[in-house]
């Protein structure tokens, strides 16, 4: 891709993005999921595939399958704890109400009206919607993952590289519920990680080294004898990071909240998306999802002409956290920052053996991970 192109593409994506958010900002009346019910009556359920390449680590790849479902069906999305596992606050004096200094547990209400306003429902012993384990992941997940492939294969060149196998623990991701705000009201929330089931390389292929800029194409056959492929071309890692005002102790990055250091990197001229991932260390095998987020290049770095990335961290709790920067392919970054489901069809880059369109996308991510301590200037170590 040549840059005036590349320029062309990012300025066109960046106007569409500000066209939406002046809609959205615009729209202000409450409309209800029912009002569209009649629009999707004959909606037929389809395979929605997900993947993703590590090459960093190839045994942490995932092909995820899934079951499409709208989010108006009620058999799904029904407000009740279908599994039982909400736990309702410990009345410890046993007067039958909570008070202030007994555990709240999954009773923690929803804050309807922002974070300044009492939450609703908060300790009156009723399982309400939008509390923890209330149409949660873990009542979602296990009903619409497809289980079913034959066979799941990694191919370069038409050679086999790594064959794929089911896991009800592919993978996993942290979801906090509480109070909104700052960052430092989070300690008080309730804090879930949720594991999703998909297929990973086969221990036997877990050492597997994949290389940047090689077509590499995952196939599936499905029980009905269907073939589905797809194919991606991984980019290298995110490189050149500046980062002013730090200083560096063994393999962490020292920085001080009180000067806001602010961080920059590129990436390959083939993609203008990375994501940036922050996990909180509590202790060496110990992590908990604190920030995730895809990071889009709307301008090229002046003094090489890559994609130019900053990032600042004002409002950082201090501790010791666990940084990835993720270089996506770019049809992985691309359908992943469309955001719309709408357009998924026009995205996805899977087909079967006849042609047709498979919802969702396959691609690589090649992460470059590092230690970051947050301090106040008085412990920052001179350097």
């Amino acid at each position: 891709m040549n840059r005036s192109k590349y320029k062309t593409k990012l300025l066109v994506k960046l106007s569409l993005l500000l066209a939406t958010c002046y809609l959205l900002l615009n729209c202000t009346e409450d409309l209800s999921l029912a009002d569209f019910e009649d629009a999707f009556k004959n909606y037929k359920q389809e395979l929605r595939i997900e993947g993703m390449l590590d090459l960093t680590d190839f045994s942490k790849s995932v092909i995820r399958v899934d079951n499409t479902i709208l989010i108006t069906d009620t058999s799904l999305f029904n407000g009740i704890d279908d599994n039982g596992d909400w736990v309702s606050y410990s009345d410890l004096n046993d007067n039958g109400k909570w008070d202030e200094d007994e555990p709240l547990n999954d009773d923690i209400g929803v804050w309807l009206t922002g974070p300044h306003a009492p939450p609703e429902g908060r300790g009156n012993g009723i399982p309400d919607k939008g509390e923890p384990h209330v149409d949660d992941y873990l009542e979602i997940l296990p009903q619409i993952h497809d289980t079913t492939m034959v066979s799941v294969v990694l191919r370069e060149s038409g050679s086999m590289v790594a064959e794929f196998e089911w896991s009800w623990q592919a993978g996993y991701f942290d979801e906090s519920f509480g109070k909104p705000g700052p960052p430092s009201t989070w300690e008080e929330n309730t804090n879930i990680r949720y594991y999703y089931g998909g297929y990973i390389p086969m221990p036997e292929y877990a050492d597997v080294e994949l290389q940047v800029g090689v077509n590499y194409t995952i196939e599936l056959t499905t029980t009905d004898d269907r073939i589905i492929s797809s194919s991606t071309i991984p980019v290298a890692p995110p490189f050149n990071l500046s980062w002013p005002g730090t200083t560096l102790d063994e393999d962490t990055t020292i920085v001080s909240v009180d000067n806001y250091a602010s961080l920059t990197f590129n990436t390959p001229i083939e993609t203008n998306f990375c994501g940036v991932i922050m996990d909180e260390v509590f202790s060496e095998d110990s992590l908990r999802g604190f920030y995730s987020s895809l990071a889009v290049a709307v301008k090229l770095d002046t003094s090489n002409g890559l994609p130019f990335y900053p990032a600042n961290f004002v409002g950082i709790p201090l501790g010791l956290y666990k940084m990835s920067l993720e270089s996506y392919s770019y049809e992985y970054g691309n359908y992943v920052y469309s955001g719309l489901s709408l357009r998924d069809r026009g995205l996805s880059n899977w087909r079967d053996q006849n042609g047709n369109v498979i919802l969702g996308a396959f691609g690589a991510k090649s992460p470059l991970a590092f230690y970051i301590r947050f301090v106040g200037s008085p412990d920052l170590p001179s350097g």
